[in-house]
């Protein structure tokens, strides 16, 4: 499997209560780790040509919980009623070595709901991270392994 990393490199795994990343500076976009069937839910991104974890930026007044819900639903077209907060991903821009902390979030369905292609994200995959699958985004793989 290849690994592509778009200008960012994982650091750590970062573990804390959820009210305490409020503290970190540059505390950026959510995760939604899903796991259904014993598998990882992941997508793929049309645009990146790569598998990936559902995620995404914060919209304005949005809490990193509802950033979480919301990436997952558009990108994936799932919904779960319960998330539980596992720390934050720190990684660091390859070319200035800015940081940057992302919320992780980790739910389990029974079995999922049907996926429909949208602009993004053109299938889904529930993944056993044994399965061979062409090309993973580098930070989210680590990530996966990071909470494994």
């Amino acid at each position: 499997m290849q690994t592509k990393n778009h200008g960012y490199i994982f650091r750590e795994f970062i573990q804390l209560q959820e009210h305490k990343m409020a503290q970190l500076e540059q505390l950026a976009g959510s995760y939604a780790i899903i796991q259904a069937e014993g598998k990882w839910l992941i997508c793929y991104n049309r645009w990146r040509k790569q598998w990936e974890l559902p995620a995404g930026k914060r919209e304005v007044g949005e809490t990193p919980r509802q950033c979480a819900l919301r990436e997952l639903y558009e990108e994936t077209g799932q919904i779960v009623t319960e998330l539980t907060f596992l720390g934050v991903a720190k990684s660091e821009n390859i070319e200035n070595g800015k940081g940057k902390y992302n919320p992780v979030y980790y739910g389990e369905m029974e079995q999922l709901m049907s996926f429909i292609e949208n602009e993004e994200m053109a299938r889904i995959l529930l993944w056993d991270m044994n399965e061979a699958i062409d090309v993973m985004d580098e930070v989210d793989l680590a990530i996966l392994q990071s909470i494994c």
